[in-house]
């Protein structure tokens, strides 16, 4: 089962996380983009099942009483809407039978971004053995650790991020080689290229991968 998670960044509009969203078979809607999404998808609302979660600040009462028992509230303040989402799907659902897509996560706020994006690390540590990936109109993320091989294709664009500077990372298949590389500041091994369809990297601690979907000419 595919679940998507929609965050109140900008709203997808590339294909590929487009997709993602109509074909997902079970939505997770941050209360803060939930009237966007139903301008946008009025239509598929009521073709698939869905709950919209949160703190309820960015609805009104009449939205609330509208969506009835599809409305989770969730009033506390130690994590986002994002946070509170990827909870709620892995306590209702047994995490060998689904899959995460997070969409809308990236966009407006930078600190959100930012936020957002290294929320997949602590994701994938709390919820092993579950595929979570996040989304964007020019890629995906994913966090990981240890030996992994990638599919790509030639000129794909590749970055890394470790947000530990003790994290060694070692690559086959890029354009430009790390050989138990420690990236000091974020920006360090960013703006790779992938040269086949594969590559593979080993690390040494928790990693986050950012590949695009379309080859640099």
């Amino acid at each position: 089962m595919k679940v998507v998670i929609l965050a109140a960044g900008d709203f997808p509009t590339h294909p590929i996380p487009l997709a993602a969203l109509h074909g997902a078979d079970f939505l997770v809607c941050c209360d803060s983009a939930y009237h966007e999404w139903k301008v946008k998808n009025g239509k598929w609302k009521d073709e698939k099942p869905f709950v919209v979660i949160g703190d309820g600040d960015s609805l009104s009462e009449a939205d609330k009483a509208a969506l009835g028992d599809r409305w989770i509230h969730v009033p506390e303040q130690d994590y986002n809407d994002l946070h509170k989402a990827m909870l709620w799907v892995t306590s209702n659902f047994q995490h060998s039978t689904f899959s995460i897509q997070l969409l809308g996560a990236t966009g407006k706020r930078e600190d959100h971004t930012l936020g957002n994006i290294s929320y997949l690390i602590t994701f994938v540590e709390e919820h092993p053995g579950t595929e979570i990936e996040m989304l964007t109109d020019h890629g995906r993320f994913l966090a990981f650790r240890g030996e992994r091989a990638f599919p790509s294709f030639p000129r794909q664009q590749v970055s890394i991020l470790t947000p530990d500077p003790a994290t060694a990372v070692s690559s086959e298949g890029l354009r430009w080689p790390l050989d138990n590389f420690h990236a000091r500041l974020w920006w360090q091994a960013t703006l790779n290229e992938a040269l086949n369809d594969q590559f593979t990297l080993r690390t040494t601690g928790w990693t986050l991968l950012f590949q695009t979907y379309e080859p640099k000419y």
